[in-house]
């Protein structure tokens, strides 16, 4: 088990290539995203404090189906796949908590297939925009429009458009890259489904339990 400090963008995973460590972020966020033929790209699900990254291929001996980068830069522990398998083997509660981890990240990579096909870009902007919060637990988010419009899918004018939506509705300001929230609860309004969806999931699947067994102890 490794401390581990993240600039952003830096690419964790590579679709296709090695897992040779699994990443547990504490004030990171990380961004899972599918990269296609012609190199553009999706975001399936965004990961911080509540989750872990390349999970299931570490404990497989697998590769990663994605590319995985550093969306905000900050810190936490990484762990050798070998290590993760060995700590496996001999608790079964530690399984169990990271399958639940694991489960999260996919209910989310769900729910952004629905949220991408069904829903207009304001609210999944403010989901997204709720969701960085959530990583960085700060007002001002250090996010491009050029950044936000990879992440959701969708040219860099029609982010623009929904940001100034937003902005006029007295929700967000933004300026040269920075971009504060000014009310919370009317974002979490202004989103939509998916943001309370996928954070009532984890909250259930994440409930802390009663048990002889220690997973945390790595």
């Amino acid at each position: 088990m490794v401390e581990a400090t993240w600039g952003p963008g830096e690419v964790l995973y590579e679709s296709g290539g090695p897992v040779t460590e699994a990443h547990f972020p504490s004030s990171a966020g990380l961004s899972v995203v599918k990269v296609m033929d012609d190199g553009t790209c999706v975001e399936c699900a965004t990961v911080g404090s509540e989750s872990a990254v390349g999970l299931l291929p570490a404990l497989s001996g697998g590769v990663s189906s994605n590319r995985t980068f550093v969306q905000l830069a900050g810190s936490g522990i990484s762990i050798p796949a070998a290590a993760l398998r060995g700590r496996a083997r001999q608790s079964p509660a530690l399984v169990d908590l990271l399958l639940r981890f694991a489960q999260v990240t996919l209910a989310q990579e769900e729910q952004s297939v629905a949220c991408n096909a069904l829903h207009e870009t304001e609210p999944r902007l403010a989901r997204w925009i709720l969701q960085s919060q959530d990583r960085l637990n700060a007002r001002v988010l250090p996010l491009t429009q050029d950044y936000l419009a990879i992440m959701l899918g969708v040219q860099r004018t029609t982010v623009g458009a929904a940001a100034s939506r937003l902005k006029a509705e007295g929700l967000i300001r933004y300026s040269r890259g920075q971009l504060e929230v000014l009310d919370r609860p009317g974002l979490e309004r202004r989103s939509c489904e998916c943001y309370g969806a996928v954070r009532d999931l984890q909250a259930r699947l994440l409930a802390p339990e009663e048990s002889d067994d220690n997973p945390g102890a790595l």
